[in-house]
């Protein structure tokens, strides 16, 4: 799969869906389906909670998508996209839930691809999203703050 295509909205990932596509997705879709989240917010970590065990596997890639102002600005899109559905949702909010684990994975993503500063923005962003930190899984919080 050509990262810099799908994230630059040019060509579709592995199961022919474009990142248009993906935004269009309801919640519903988003809660349930499991293998856009590696694809949308690339990491160069292969992930354990994947069988697609698509990743960005050196560091030319990683600038190449690093120093792409469309992929940067597309990043940032689905980021707001995926914060506004967990604005929505809020049971990801209790024990441990795969949202928890995509968190994580967003502000990564975000600090490799685009800066510290929207991922730390996203960081904050989602702090203020919980009611009740007592309900969440504090390893999960540990990873955000590390991410």
């Amino acid at each position: 799969m050509d990262f810099e295509k799908f994230l630059t909205n040019q060509d579709s990932d592995f199961k022919g869906r474009t990142l248009e596509e993906i935004w269009a997705y309801s919640d519903n879709e988003i809660e349930h389906t499991h293998d856009f989240i590696q694809i949308v917010f690339p990491t160069n970590k292969p992930s354990h909670a994947s069988f697609n065990k698509l990743y960005l596997d050196n560091q030319i890639l990683v600038e190449k998508l690093r120093n792409n102002s469309k992929v940067n600005k597309n990043l940032m899109k689905s980021a707001t996209w995926y914060f506004f559905f967990l604005n929505r949702n809020d049971a990801w909010q209790r024990g441990y839930d795969h949202n928890q684990l995509r968190i994580t994975r967003v502000i990564e993503c975000l600090r490799l691809l685009v800066s510290d500063k929207p991922a730390d923005d996203f960081y904050k962003a989602i702090l203020k999203l919980i009611k009740d930190p007592t309900t969440l899984n504090s390893t999960a919080m540990n990873f955000w703050k590390n991410a």
